[in-house]
């Protein structure tokens, strides 16, 4: 049984009061030290590089702002590679030897769950922003999620397929990981919840490169839709596998597979029938701001934004507020995170929960036909 955030809290606490030492950050008059373990290379950095340029995007801005309370601050990379290990050293690197006031980790569940007993030891607040719910379900009271836990993008996604294709004999394909499990396990319930019992439920591993055999199996059961939960690289090779075997069903991915490093994999004919939920939709009609924060990004970076690091960037600004109001002792600032109610990001607003989860809207998505433009369906709101 999972401890609860309470217990876990004065648990925590308890490790923190026997060592009374504020990070290195919070004792100088020099650069606030803020750390971040993002996989900057590797089969991960398909994202990794989208958050690695926000957070230095995010660093120049928040700096030119006059940064905090008069304060500069600096972002300490380490490399979390495809390892959980790795993030693990990572890690325990930059807390050793830099001592961050706060920590930006990685986007990939499997990795934040290696490296949340450290961060307990730290007692250190950090933003993640991999979904699986078992992040949050460990109760971590110093770790904050930025965007929708795995549990209400798959609500989402179970939504589109009720709603927006109506369709009745849904089948689903998940990476064999706490995420894509847990993505498949929550529609799983949610369909059956609606009186709809999924033709079949496949697998595959994270190294896999052919799905021919997981596709043909939901066909020939008559499923009539298929939801897959993946990553960047998967996803796209599963999107491109669909159609060379024809599949005539419509697909629903979840987001990493319509990010802009997955989509220049794919062509535009990949793309069609062909919706995904994704964290946010990045588009210049959404207001100023996000038009702003997209222009400024593609001409900085050479490359379109997304939504993984659009939610490192409303992270960072809404970490430098929290320090300017609650300074940088970590039991104050975590304080502070953990009450924040309503706050107005680009991508999102922030309110957090007692599990630490503070996004619970997505958007569905559909690529304009015969392009690689995607055009927003409707968004959704799953508490």
């Amino acid at each position: 049984m999972s401890m609860t955030r309470q217990a876990f809290l004065a648990a925590a606490f308890g490790a923190v009061l026997a060592f009374p030492v504020l990070p290195a950050a919070a004792q100088s008059g020099g650069p606030i030290l803020i750390g971040a373990t993002v996989p900057i290379t590797g089969p991960l950095s398909l994202t990794g590089k989208q958050y690695y340029n926000s957070l230095k995007m995010a660093e120049e801005d928040i700096n030119a702002a006059g940064g905090i309370s008069g304060r500069k601050i600096s972002i300490a990379f380490e490399d979390t590679q495809a390892s959980n290990s790795t993030a693990v050293n990572a890690f325990v690197k930059l807390a050793q030897e830099t001592k961050p006031a706060f920590f930006f980790l990685s986007s990939y569940s499997t990795q934040n769950l290696a490296v949340s007993p450290e961060v307990a030891k730290v007692g250190v607040p950090a933003v993640y922003a991999g979904g699986a719910d078992v992040v949050s379900a460990a109760g971590n009271p110093w770790m904050f999620r930025i965007r929708p836990a795995d549990s209400v993008a798959a609500r989402a996604m179970v939504l589109c397929a009720q709603t927006v294709l109506k369709v009745s004999k849904p089948g689903i394909i998940y990476i064999q990981n706490d995420f894509g499990q847990g993505g498949a396990n929550v529609a799983v319930k949610q369909f059956e919840a609606a009186g709809i019992k999924p033709v079949g439920v496949e697998a595959y591993g994270q190294n896999d490169k052919d799905f021919s055999a997981q596709m043909l199996s939901l066909r020939s059961k008559g499923a009539d839709v298929i939801l897959l939960f993946n990553y960047p690289q998967d996803g796209a090779m599963l999107l491109r596998q669909a159609k060379m075997l024809g599949l005539k069903m419509p697909v629903i991915t979840s987001s990493a597979a319509l990010v802009p490093a997955a989509m220049q994999l794919l062509t535009p004919a990949d793309l069609d029938n062909v919706w995904g939920v994704v964290d946010a939709f990045i588009d210049p009609s959404v207001g100023p701001r996000m038009k702003d924060f997209m222009t400024r990004y593609k001409a900085k970076f050479g490359v379109d934004a997304d939504p993984y690091g659009l939610a490192y960037y409303d992270a960072a600004l809404l970490v430098a507020e929290g320090m300017r109001k609650a300074g940088l002792e970590p039991k104050a600032l975590r304080d502070w995170i953990a009450v924040t109610k309503d706050w107005p990001g680009i991508g999102h607003t922030f309110s957090y929960d007692a599990h630490g989860n503070g996004i619970f809207d997505l958007a569905i998505v559909k690529a304009k036909p015969g392009t690689k433009t995607l055009q927003l369906v409707q968004h959704v709101s799953v508490k």
